[in-house]
């Protein structure tokens, strides 16, 4: 982790960094050429169950986030705090990779 102070949970940014990986590996993936001689060739059978591996753990990790305790003892009103704290941890992730803050 990096040496600026997060307001977020350890464990909240665990599982964001756990989202931001699954979903690097699933573009990765999923942006590949499919393998093999023929112009016309199709994913293989192994490539699918990694790209439907690869979704589901997407799913559960953004559930994991979204429905993560912090969120409820987050203040939450009109004006967006819940909303703007969740594009704030989306930042802390990119600071502590050492990316564009701004590619969330």
């Amino acid at each position: 982790m990096s040496s600026h102070a997060s307001p977020f949970p350890d464990d909240l940014l665990a599982l964001q960094q756990q989202l931001h990986e699954a979903q690097a590996d699933f573009h990765t993936l999923a942006t590949a050429p499919p393998w093999g001689a023929e112009p016309s060739a199709v994913f293989t059978e192994e490539q699918v169950d990694q790209v439907e591996e690869l979704w589901e753990r997407i799913r559960e990790l953004t559930m994991a986030v979204n429905e993560h305790a912090y969120w409820t003892t987050s203040p939450a009103g009109p004006d967006g705090r819940v909303n703007n704290a969740a594009r704030g941890l989306r930042v802390v992730r990119n600071l502590d990779a050492g990316t564009d803050a701004g590619a969330a």
